[in-house]
Order: C-alpha cells, then sequence, then structure tokens
C-alpha cells in the first residue's frame, strides 16, 4: 500500500506506508496558520527514512510557530517515536493504538486509546487484557 496524504485547513491525514517514497515536509506548507492535527491511524509501515521524513515534517510545523497534535497514532509509529528523544515534549498526543493481549486467551488487539492506557476488554473472553509491550515503547514520548 502506497502513501496516502490529505491536508483539509489544518487537518493532516496520512495512511498506507512511510518509507523512502514519502516526502512529509511538503505538508508544513499546505496547511493552515495555528494547531495542526495529525491523523495516521490508517499508517502500516515505517522504516528509516520515513521516520527522517517524519521528524522534519514535525520541525518543519514547529518551526512554522504551529503547536502539534496527533491523533489516532498509528502502532508502529508510536514505537518509533518514543525512539527519538528530539520528538519528547515537540507534540501534543490525544489518542494512539497500542497491541493488548489478553493473559487468559491470548487474544490480540490494537485498540485506540488515550494517554492513560486505559484497561481493555477482551473481544472474546471479556477478560481485562494487558499491555503487549512495555510500556516504555508507549509512553516514553510523554516525557519532556
Amino acid at each position: 500500500m502506497k502513501t496516502v496524504m490529505s491536508v483539509d485547513g489544518n487537518r493532516i491525514t496520512i495512511s498506507g506506508r512511510i518509507d523512502d517514497y514519502t516526502h512529509l515536509q511538503v505538508l508544513a506548507s499546505k496547511v493552515g496558520s495555528g494547531e495542526v492535527v495529525i491523523d495516521t491511524g490508517e499508517v502500516t509501515f515505517v522504516n528509516s527514512v520515513g521516520m527522517r521524513e517524519w521528524i522534519r515534517l514535525i520541525r518543519a510545523l514547529r518551526e512554522s510557530g504551529r503547536a502539534v497534535r496527533l491523533e489516532r497514532v498509528a502502532d508502529v509509529l508510536m514505537t518509533q517515536m518514543n525512539l527519538i528523544a528530539e520528538l519528547r515534549g515537540a507534540v501534543t498526543i490525544s489518542s494512539f493504538h497500542a497491541q493488548y493481549v489478553c493473559p487468559t486467551c491470548g487474544a490480540e488487539a490494537a485498540p485506540l486509546v488515550d494517554a492513560t492506557l486505559p484497561p481493555v476488554p477482551c473481544s472474546e473472553c471479556g477478560a481485562a487484557m494487558e499491555l503487549a509491550d512495555f510500556p516504555e515503547r508507549y509512553l516514553t514520548i510523554f516525557k519532556g
């Protein structure tokens, strides 16, 4: 799946792959003034070149004085952002997808959660699911 990008006022939506063929920085000049909201809920893949492009986009928006709020951050992007110190405190995250696993039946899910990582009931057996990864892979970016 290739990358699909759209701009609607101050809202950017990105889906598909963020990779060697994705040039995100151009989006910074297409959004209006004020806070920019970026939705990446349908991003399926990010590689190192894609992360470089992501950083360039965030940097360009911030250098132009815009605040950046992320919504529906894809799991693949969330875990990568937590590895990059420059992004800590650079964006506000409203919601993101996190990998959960049910310790009772082994079911897996990637629900959309807010920044508090709430308990998630298993859709198969009803037991409380647990975060399937180290919390640091999701929460480090919230530390300024």
